[in-house]
């Protein structure tokens, strides 16, 4: 059986998202990339949130260069050829910030 990749969530797709606590988050804008991404990802004060299929977890602060170098390599075209990385920035009504960062293959 082969699985399309509109069978798992996407908080981009949905532009929203919800978490634990119940916090409601809105896309803000477009897809990022580049420089905008990256400042987003180095922001101490940004959440980070990866998105894997249906796995959907925050990424600990020691955990966010990795991810970004990743998505970095995705976007020189030097990653695996089977990866794909969409990235957008999110807020909830408090004005805080959240990354978030979609992996599929």
């Amino acid at each position: 059986m082969v699985m399309s990749v509109e069978q798992y969530p996407s908080v981009i797709r949905a532009r929203e998202w919800i978490d634990a606590a119940g916090v409601r988050w809105w896309m803000r804008g477009g897809e990022l990339q580049g420089k905008p991404l990256a400042r987003l990802g180095r922001d101490s004060g940004v959440r980070v949130l990866h998105v894997y299929l249906d796995d959907v977890r925050e990424v600990p602060p020691a955990d966010r260069i990795s991810l970004l170098e990743r998505v970095r390599l995705f976007e020189r075209g030097l990653a695996d050829d089977y990866v794909d990385f969409r990235s957008a920035e999110f807020r909830n009504t408090e004005g805080q910030k959240l990354l978030v960062i979609e992996e599929s293959c």
